[in-house]
């Protein structure tokens, strides 16, 4: 990938986040020039102050309460981190590794921030749908396997007589998560919230980092490309919270390499809810 072309995407990505930024404000902002209510917190206490108006008009504190707590819920923020594993078909088919990219199957890991930015109840508090903007890193460990680019296709040979200090094969997406929400146990442990969530990732740019020591020198070779990986592509995961932390699982729904058509991947881990 061309330096323009990335530049071009970071271009668009941050123009895009400001944007959203300053419409958020906007409306917020907006939104206080007509409310007549202070909403004060202390600790686990909170405090409305009513401003006097000519106009008599109906209020709740409880609602009040509820509007409020539905502004804070309206914004959140998921840092997952997991363990990357490739298989050599949809997961829902069968397990199996794939052979053909050769990678370190304990040190490939996924991290990726997403931002929630408008949520929707449907019928009761308990289920919620979100609509968010995010970012994913794909790291795959390449071991002692140097990476060539020939024609329409990845090679790999493996070296035995250097030292490899990193060795990484990494692509970052931009992403759009739609994230669905419940609570499926209510009354015993509110608590407690599973998710489904669908991705759509769009390929931001990729990148191969290969640093390795030879009679005491450190060499350095790096490769920007797309590694013949889709443009866009769709992933789902699956969410079980408890309070700020979670376990997840997400595995791509959709092709999303071109070198290799058949393989498909999977990540599990933590997920940090602010």
């Amino acid at each position: 990938m061309s330096t323009k072309y990335i530049l071009y995407f970071i271009h668009k990505f941050f123009k895009l986040f400001i944007s959203l930024l300053i419409f958020t404000f906007i409306i917020n902002f907006s939104t206080a020039q007509f409310n007549d209510t202070l909403s004060l917190k202390y600790k686990n206490s909170q405090f409305l102050v009513i401003s006097k108006s000519d106009e008599v008009k109906e209020w709740s504190f409880e609602d009040e309460l509820e509007e409020n707590q539905t502004k804070i819920n309206s914004f959140k923020i998921h840092i997952s981190m997991g363990i990357l594993q490739l298989n050599n078909s949809y997961l829902f088919n069968k397990l199996e590794n794939f052979k053909h990219l050769p990678y370190n199957r304990f040190n490939s890991s996924t991290f990726s921030i997403k931002f929630y930015l408008k949520s929707f109840k449907i019928n009761t508090d308990y289920l919620k749908i979100f609509l968010g903007l995010g970012l994913d890193k794909i790291k795959l460990n390449l071991g002692n396997n140097i990476l060539e680019i020939r024609d329409d296709s990845l090679n790999f040979s493996r070296v035995n007589s250097t030292e490899v200090v990193k060795n990484n094969l990494n692509h970052h997406y931009i992403t759009l998560p739609i994230n669905v929400s419940w609570v499926p146990l209510p009354n015993k442990n509110p608590n407690l919230i599973t998710q489904i969530e669908i991705v759509n990732q769009f390929l931001w740019y990729g990148k191969s980092n290969f640093r390795y020591l030879e009679n005491r020198v450190k060499y350095s070779r790096n490769i920007n490309s797309d590694f013949f990986n889709r443009k866009y592509y769709v992933s789902g995961s699956l969410k079980l919270i408890y309070k700020k932390i979670g376990a997840y699982f997400q595995s791509n729904l959709s092709p999303y390499s071109n070198a290799y058509p058949t393989m498909s991947n999977y990540c599990y881990g933590l997920t940090l809810c602010l």
